[in-house]
């Protein structure tokens, strides 16, 4: 039984801004695709999958047990992070009291090489093993192991065994396995209709198209996940995944979150020639992260003819020195003619943009704004960076001395909204809704909504409902 536990729990984090991830990826885009590919490599193993995301289904915790007595699992494993760990767990105490046979894995970012800190802090109790990387890869080894050889468990990767509250890390310098040679997500067993593009109401598939990251940036956690890792999927690969769901699953609406989909420009074109051949051409519309850095014209204009309608560009900051220390790898005239190009080929943006870094002073804050004024994006999100357990940025916070407290404790994460050196976190939430009112009541932003309304007069009653939103609601 794969699954996302119930509940969306993450206010339970002291300050935290639920807005961080929503904004990059709406909750109704982001498809259990993690699950999906445990579920195929485990299925080709010889293995009965179940696939539950009760977090997108709103199912309670009396949902899950039901599922529980109903499938029998052997195996439980369950998707997890910072903001709900502590609520897993007391799931994985209510399982373990009923069928103490059951073996429970927990998978989430934070297992990669877990610190002492975590290891010793969190109470995993009646938690069998935790995986942090390669789960589709791994997960038809250990239960094979588990079943019939349990001597070899510890030569498993990317693995910590816990038993009798003696915990025990596998190697974790091991090569990561290639996401080219995994099968596609078992879509016949996730619920498709549930993950769909607020906008539109088109189901959407989450296609990766890559594994690793392109860059080593300041908010990463898995480390050795970096661009030296990066392994990239063929255009082919990728086309082929994608046919698979407009022909088997009637999925007409694709977003492609992986921040290499840009990299290569003879890549981009043989994908988007790939779908400009097949009958989806003209049937599908796409979302695509981009990396700004490598972003050119021709791509846009292949992307444009193969049916891209969105970007998803991450400008991040206005200033120089921060673009530096947050090795971002771009410069404010690659932002500017990134969206440039984009507009030039009538591709709608997104830009993505954070304030609050620990350096960071009005000025910083000021060269952001006015980057967002010289980027008139159709929609952005101004994030304010978290210091996780684990990540660059909470080194950062730490050497900067904003961040001193402890934030693991034995009965929850406490990750404060700190604010930087030279500005409160009071005065960073005020400037960070100043701004987005300022954009979003600019005139020519307003003009430009109009005129999409006149053509999809649908769009006047949401852009109305955001603005209501934006005004009301304290997140902002």
């Amino acid at each position: 039984m794969l699954c996302y536990p119930p509940g969306d729990l993450s206010v339970k984090i002291k300050n935290r801004y639920k807005f961080y991830l929503n904004d990059i990826i709406p909750p109704t885009m982001r498809a259990c695709n993690d699950l999906g590919y445990m579920a195929s490599t485990l299925r080709n193993a010889g293995n009965d999958v179940l696939i539950k995301d009760y977090k997108i289904t709103k199912a309670s915790a009396l949902d899950f047990l039901d599922d529980i007595l109903n499938f029998v699992p052997d195996f439980i494993v369950m998707t997890t992070s910072y903001a709900n760990i502590f609520e897993d767990l007391k799931l994985v105490r209510m399982i373990k009291s009923s069928n103490p046979n059951i073996v429970i894995i927990l998978k989430g970012e934070m297992f990669f090489n877990p610190s002492e800190e975590i290891l010793t802090t969190l109470p995993l109790g009646g938690v069998d093993y935790l995986i942090g990387s390669d789960a589709a890869f791994i997960m038809p080894l250990l239960v094979k192991a588990h079943c019939e050889r349990q001597d070899i468990i510890t030569q498993i990767p990317f693995i910590t065994i816990c038993k009798n509250g003696y915990m025990q890390k596998t190697s974790f310098n091991a090569v990561h396995g290639n996401i080219e040679e995994l099968p596609f997500p078992a879509r016949d067993l996730m619920k498709n209709e549930y993950y769909y593009r607020p906008d539109n109401n088109m189901v959407t598939a989450t296609i990766y198209t890559s594994n690793g990251h392109s860059s080593d940036s300041i908010y990463l956690t898995q480390k050795d996940l970096s661009s030296e890792n990066l392994n990239i999927r063929t255009a082919k690969s990728v086309f082929e995944e994608m046919f698979d769901c407009y022909t088997n699953y009637g999925i007409r609406s694709f977003i492609f979150p992986s921040e290499s989909f840009t990299n290569n420009e003879k890549w981009i074109e043989e994908f988007c020639d790939y779908i400009i051949n097949s009958p989806m051409h003209r049937n599908v519309d796409w979302i695509a992260n981009v990396n700004i850095a490598k972003f050119t014209e021709y791509m846009a204009m292949e992307m444009k003819a193969a049916g891209c309608s969105l970007l998803i560009m991450r400008f991040d900051c206005g200033s120089e020195e921060s673009l530096i220390r947050m090795q971002k790898e771009i410069s404010i005239d690659e932002c500017l003619n990134s969206f440039e190009i984009a507009e030039k080929n009538k591709l709608k943006v997104f830009g993505m943009y954070s304030i609050g870094l620990p350096w960071e002073n009005e000025e910083h804050i000021h060269a952001t704004r006015n980057l967002m004024f010289k980027i008139p994006a159709d929609i952005i999100s101004i994030a304010i960076p978290l210091p996780y357990p684990g990540t660059k940025i909470e080194q950062i916070f730490r050497e900067e001395n904003v961040l001193r407290e402890k934030t693991i404790f034995h009965d929850s994460i406490k990750i404060p909204n700190l604010g930087t050196k030279f500005l409160s976190a009071k005065k960073l939430r005020k400037m960070r809704r100043q701004i987005l009112i300022m954009y979003y009541l600019n005139p020519k932003f307003v003009f430009k909504k109009l005129i999409e309304a006149i053509k999809k007069p649908e769009l006047f009653k949401k852009y109305g409902l955001f603005l209501l939103n934006l005004f009301t609601n304290k997140r902002f």
